[in-house]
């Protein structure tokens, strides 16, 4: 399972903020992005569950929930798709609001669209359709027009 450690890394490298002859994501420049990581990650989190394969529709009349995080240690509950090619684009976004909004505003578009990708990508099960009507929809003598 991906952490919030690796969405976080991620994000950084998108951002351009590791450090540059390391590669490290976790440095003194990056500190205030990790505290606060996790509550951005969870204002993002039950959006994201409806992408994810991993997502289980709860009883009727009840929104789904996904699982939130509390560490950068913490396990998502999503698939690979939304933790790798979609949250860190939102985390990005979210991060660099204040500090540089034009960056922001292109990383949360980009992760709106992988979203919405996602969203339509996951294979969905084609069942038998009972034919209530009586094979012609209910309309009678149908079978006598012109479709």
């Amino acid at each position: 399972m991906t952490s919030v450690q690796d969405v976080f890394d991620i994000a950084i490298r998108l951002m351009d903020a590791q450090n540059e002859s390391t590669g490290a994501t976790d440095t003194a420049d990056t500190k205030e992005y990790a505290l606060r990581t996790p509550s951005l990650l969870n204002s993002v989190l039950d959006r994201v569950y409806l992408g994810s394969d991993t997502y289980q529709s709860g009883e009727p009349g009840k929104r789904p929930i996904c699982q939130k995080v509390s560490a950068m240690t913490d396990a998502l509950d999503l698939d690979e798709r939304i933790c790798t090619g979609v949250l860190p684009y939102g985390l990005a976004g979210l991060l660099l609001t204040e500090e540089n909004p034009t960056q922001a505003e292109f990383f949360w578009q980009t992760f709106l669209e992988q979203l919405a990708e996602s969203k339509s990508g996951i294979p969905a099960e084609i069942g038998a359709v009972e034919d209530v009507y009586g094979g012609f929809g209910g309309i009678e003598y149908g079978r006598f027009s012109e479709w």
